[in-house]
């Protein structure tokens, strides 16, 4: 055959037999059919061999004496021969004495009678070996263009005598011909006309018989898949000896064909938008740049370049390559001019971010725009999902439309949730996706339609409704919120929400927000004009709270947090049922700072809304205003002095308050406090030596009759600390570990100053604690300034890895020792006691996944409790998101309204990667009542998830509990709806955190 005489190639096993052609032409030379083929058509080739006379062969220019070294793959754009060299060379070839043309062999048909059976001739002894191993393609290339026109010059071939038919033994199906033309090409409808080209006829092959099995390749000849995806189901596939009936019985759909084409090299991490915790390995969505687009890499089994047009018809697997796009297929046409590149069938399209696979593809590689049929598709990076379609548009590698879609971020082989449109788009440059005639699918079955749906496929922020909440709650009945989100700017926001409850009305909530250089703020307000359930006289409710953080002028500091609601029973009533909280005041302050060097100033407006049954006389005062100088502390000796001797300071703190108040005096306030300090500290300890003086001076009103309006008051105080650390070398459970002993002193000494003329303004006691023994005052504020003669004896313990330094264990226990009567007190009689009771702190990390804290307070001297005071908390943890916190705690000191003592118990508990329960039980002991219970299921995978919780909750013991269900509802890649659980559970549960 023409092959043969051309490139002979012993080397390599024998190329499979070519399929039979319908005649074979007679009675014409070889060289004269080549002549007619190459009429009107400019044809070349890559490859120039010949045979020498003497044995050798050559390859254009190139001797080839020394053996094989090229493979068969061809790549353009080399020089090729002109149509006279190649008619000269086939001339050669046939006047060689003894010599007969190569003759093609018949296809051997599988499975049809013996009669359409042939047996492929041996070639004649005598031709010449001419193999020409490093031609840059296949002699097949030649023969797939020779065998088309050759078809139509032939006649009719004479059939074989009628044998008896026998079965056909069941065997492979032969090899496919990489060089036989796939189908006509020509532009689809979409594209521009002068994309069309001259369609190449392809031969008709014989149809099979119609009760032959399905030619299917057998399972190691199919190509590789991804068998571990999550949610794929092991299904089989056909087999190659399947018949129709046996094939109709598979009802599950496998993972689809040619699926690892699409996801070799990308993971399922996360499904839909990529969320913060995981790193972006970069930004493939940056701007192209102004670089020229670099060369194109063509591979194919054979190429024809048409020189009169510039276009290349390649087939055979075919891979074309420029720059970071590539185009596989079985055969593709490239028109040069326009840089356009059309495939027929079976096409696989990459950019970055995008992966196509579809039936007939037409694209432009300049504009990167262009068409693919039947495709499915596979987005990676920013944002993981996959579908098919029925047409696909290329825009951009980052912006596509699709007609006829089915579209998920759910992993192949699994169907928890499908968008099924009729048009999408997805703007991963905008980060939005828009659907029309959408119907939602729930494992196949549709559960909703909407004719218009846009969602995002990002965390940017646009315009438009967001999505819905519901639940339900005794108090209000059935609630229904529609959000609007107004992107007004890029630093300006708003949301709209107005919120239905069947109980009580429509419900008009607004929440601006802003971001400025200087600074940031948020403002919600919601408005009820007529609640059908309020039992009050004035029916008309609002709320409306205020956030603003700013810094202006580089040292000047903004600060406002502002709340207030039209009645007492507003967060009770309309608070989000699942955020209800005991929340008893509202705080109402705003701040002005200015931070010199070394030193700053503070002005700031403060009240409070009381919104609970607390007496008038007992709500907290107002500072109108409050003005705060500070003097960071500042070095008394120069620099050059030398640094062990320690460097004494002075600091000062002046501040000026009126406190209004109602229903008790008021007045003003002036105070100041200057502290003089010389610490000595080293690598083993410190020794702080300090003074300080209390000035205070009072302006008041509407007293009490006979008490003085200006009392005032000078106190001094001297304290000195002493801290010594210790350590060793030892282990913890075989591992090994640093310990260290860590004794501190601390005697402090404030003369008594009667101060029962002074009225209580922002003066509190403060808790008894290890953290409190080492203050200097055991009061907050400046009303009272305790009198002391003591000294604090603490000791601590901690065990460190030695490799990290990571606390293992903590230890502290300490005491107060009295040297006099403390008799300042803000109520009852003073205090007596020579010792104060022990306090401790206890940490441990006890086994793996498992830590626990307590905190105590011991009085031996006490007969009706011994413990007023103790927390214990243990809690598990693992890797595998298990988690267990169990807590108790109690406060029984004599002060009626800060008694307790609760149990607390809460979990979350994971069922594989699909499932998890969350839960929690807050009962208080002292009262016999459960404040807070409530539990949740939370199911879901990769690519939604679905959460239900109740809850049972109390605000008060003497209340009436309040019940309420929600559920949220998240499909990634399209949206949550419902009530935000995941942050509700975030601050209930310890530790908690969402996936």
């Amino acid at each position: 055959m023409l092959a043969n005489a051309l490139c002979d190639r012993p080397s390599q096993p024998p190329l499979p037999p070519r399929p039979a052609i319908a005649g074979r032409a007679r009675g014409r030379s070889l060289a004269d059919s080549l002549s007619r083929l190459m009429q009107g058509v400019e044809y070349a080739t890559l490859c120039n061999c010949a045979a020498l006379a003497d044995g050798q062969r050559r390859c254009g220019d190139k001797s080839l004496a020394d053996g094989p070294a090229a493979g068969p793959s061809s790549r353009a754009f080399a020089s090729a021969p002109s149509r006279a060299d190649a008619v000269r060379h086939i001339r050669q070839q046939q006047e060689r004495p003894g010599q007969r043309p190569a003759q093609r062999p018949a296809q051997r048909r599988v499975g049809g009678p013996p009669h359409q059976r042939r047996s492929p001739r041996k070639p004649t002894k005598s031709m010449p070996s001419a193999t020409c191993p490093q031609c840059l393609c296949r002699a097949w290339a030649i023969m797939g263009v020779l065998a088309l026109p050759a078809a139509t010059m032939a006649e009719p071939r004479q059939p074989v005598a009628d044998a008896p038919a026998q079965p056909a033994p069941a065997e492979l199906p032969p090899a496919p011909n990489l060089l036989a033309d796939p189908g006509p090409l020509s532009a689809s409808p979409g594209l521009s006309p002068q994309l069309s080209t001259p369609p190449l006829t392809a031969p008709t092959a014989d149809a099979a018989p119609a009760d032959e099995p399905l030619w299917v390749l057998p399972q190691a000849a199919i190509p590789e898949r991804i068998p571990t995806l999550p949610g794929a189901r092991p299904v089989r596939d056909r087999g190659y000896l399947d018949r129709p009936e046996t094939a109709g019985k598979i009802t599950a759909e496998p993972i689809e064909r040619d699926s690892a084409r699409l996801e070799r090299g990308l993971e399922w991490a996360y499904c839909g938008p990529r969320p913060p915790s995981v790193g972006a390995p970069g930004d493939p969505l940056a701007p192209p740049s102004d670089a020229p687009a670099g060369p194109i890499d063509l591979n194919a089994g054979g190429i024809v370049y048409r020189r009169d047009s510039n276009v290349v018809d390649a087939v055979g697997g075919v891979s074309m390559v420029r720059d970071e796009q590539r185009v596989e297929a079985d055969a593709l046409r490239y028109d040069r001019r326009r840089q356009t590149v059309i495939s027929p069938a079976n096409t696989y399209l990459e950019y970055p971010q995008l992966r196509i696979l579809g039936d007939g593809t037409e694209i432009n590689l300049d504009t990167e725009q262009g068409r693919v049929d039947a495709p499915r598709f596979r987005l990676s990076g920013p944002l993981n999902v996959r579908g098919r379609a029925d047409t696909a548009y290329v825009v951009s590698p980052s912006r596509t439309a699709y007609r006829d879609i089915l579209y998920t971020s759910c992993p192949p082989g699994s169907n928890a949730w499908s968008l099924r449109a009729n048009r999408l788009k997805l703007d991963q440059e905008a980060g939005l996706g828009i659907a029309r005639d959408a119907h939602l699918r729930i494992a196949g079955m549709p559960v909703l339609y909407t004719p218009y749906l846009q969602f995002p496929i990002d965390d940017r922020r646009r315009s438009g409704f967001l999505a819905p909440s519901f639940g339900s709650s005794q108090d209000n009945g059935f609630e229904l919120k529609t959000p609007y989100y107004w992107n007004i700017a890029p630093n300006l926001d708003a949301t709209f929400t107005p919120r239905l409850m069947s109980e009580r009305g429509l419900l008009l909530g607004t929440e601006l927000r802003w971001l400025t250089r200087p600074d940031a703020g948020e403002l919600r307000a919601e408005v009820l004009p007529d609640d059908s359930a309020h039992e009050g006289d004035e029916r008309f409710r609002w709320a409306v709270n205020a956030l603003e953080e700013g810094r202006w002028l580089g040292r000047l500091r903004t600060s406002l947090d502002f709340s207030a609601i039209s009645d007492d029973q507003y967060l009770e009533d309309l608070g989000n049922n699942i955020d209800a909280t005991s929340t008893r005041r509202l705080r109402q302050r705003g701040d002005v700072t200015y931070y010199g060097r070394g030193w700053s100033l503070r002005t700031r407006l403060e009240g409070f809304q009381t919104i609970d049954d607390t007496r008038p006389s007992a709500r907290p005062y107002g500072r109108l205003p409050q003005i705060l100088l500070r003097l960071n502390p500042q070095d008394l000796l120069p620099e050059r002095v030398p640094a062990n001797l320690g460097r004494p300071s002075l600091s000062l703190d002046a501040e000026y308050n009126y406190f209004d108040h109602n229903h008790r005096v008021r007045g003003q306030r002036f105070s100041m406090t200057p502290v003089l300090s010389w610490p000595l500290q080293r690598s083993f300890g410190h020794l702080i030596p300090g003074a300080r003086l209390y000035l205070s001076s009072y302006d008041l009103t509407d007293t009490d009759p006979g008490a003085p309006t200006d009392p005032g008051h000078a106190i001094p105080s001297l304290e000195l600390d002493g801290k010594l650390i210790f350590e060793r070398e030892t282990q913890w459970l075989g591992e090994a570990a640093l310990q260290t002993l860590e004794p501190r002193l601390y005697y402090l000494y404030t003369p008594f100053e009667d101060q029962r003329e002074t009225p209580v303004f922002d003066s509190s006691e403060l808790d008894f604690s290890f953290a409190n023994l080492f203050r200097n005052n055991r009061f907050t504020g400046r009303d009272r300034i305790g009198d002391a003669n003591q000294v604090t004896a603490g000791i601590s313990s901690r065990m460190l890895r030695a490799t990290t330094g990571e606390e293992l264990l903590r230890l502290s226990l300490g005491q107060i020792y009295y040297f006099s009567n403390r008799r300042v007190q803000i109520a009852g009689p003073p205090q007596t006691d020579d010792t104060s009771p022990y306090t401790g702190e206890l940490t441990a990390q006890l086994f793996e996944h498992w830590s626990g804290r307590a905190s105590f307070q011991w009085d031996p001297d006490t007969a009706e409790d011994t413990l007023p005071r103790r927390t214990l908390r243990l809690v598990y943890q693992d890797p595998e998101q298990r988690m267990l916190n169990l807590a108790y705690r109690t406060d029984l000191t004599p002060a009626e309204q800060n008694r307790y003592e609760d149990a607390d118990v809460s979990f979350r508990l994971p069922f594989g990667a699909r499932a998890e329960m969350v839960g929690r039980w807050l009962y208080s002991v002292r009262h016999g009542e459960t404040m807070d219970a409530f539990a949740g299921i939370e199911l879901g995978q990769c690519c939604w998830r679905i959460r239900v919780l109740g809850r049972h909750f109390k605000r008060r013991p003497q209340d009436a509990a309040s019940t309420s269900v929600m559920l949220q509802v998240e499909l990634a890649g399209l949206g949550a709806i419902g009530d935000p659980i995941g942050a509700f559970l975030e601050r209930e549960i310890y530790g908690y955190t969402p996936y």
